[in-house]
């Protein structure tokens, strides 16, 4: 079993986004805390885009109500 990583902050998603080589966030990656509350204002999905510093668009990653990576597309 893996450890959850939980993310609180926008800037520690980005980081984390720029270091990992994971495939997929689902059942492995929590957010909690400034980044919780940031994508429950966006219907719980987060798009991986130029408002995060990145100019591939077309990703995003999906929580449910308790911060949970459910879903996620093109992360990497």
């Amino acid at each position: 079993m893996r450890n959850l990583i939980v993310l609180n902050t926008k800037a520690e998603l980005i980081d984390f986004l720029n270091n990992t080589s994971m495939d997929t966030l689902v059942n492995s990656v929590a957010f909690a805390s400034d980044l919780l509350e940031m994508v429950r204002e966006n219907d719980n999905l987060v798009e991986i885009n130029e408002d995060l510093g990145f100019c591939d668009d077309g990703g995003w990653i999906e929580i449910d109500e308790m911060g949970y990576v459910v879903k996620d597309f093109a992360i990497c």
